[in-house]
């Protein structure tokens, strides 16, 4: 796992009985917490979440080192079982781009 180059990693949450209004609220709180410890010249950006409503399971993906992802989703009362180093597809990428990527 990585530890210091910046990268993405979804924090991953095992959420019974969650709803999409505390998905809203997770949000925000990541987005405060994330700009917060940016602002403090942490390396974070919070880039939004996905639920999973029959699984009961939230994924939370972020951006930044390791340790700010995580003071990060701390702060933010995530409730996370795990943070796991993520990596997008390079063919998503060039699509948004019209294949400059």
């Amino acid at each position: 796992m990585a530890t210091g180059a910046a990268t993405e990693f979804v924090v991953e949450c095992l959420w019974p009985d969650v709803h999409e209004s505390d998905l809203r609220a997770l949000d925000t709180r990541a987005t405060d917490e994330s700009e917060r410890l940016a602002g403090e010249g942490g390396s974070v950006q919070y880039l939004g979440s996905l639920l999973m409503r029959e699984d009961e399971v939230v994924l939370c993906l972020f951006s930044g080192r390791l340790e700010a992802v995580r003071e990060a989703a701390v702060a933010a009362a995530i409730p996370f079982d795990r943070i796991l180093e993520a990596v997008r597809s390079p063919w998503s990428m060039e699509q948004r781009t019209g294949g400059l990527a």
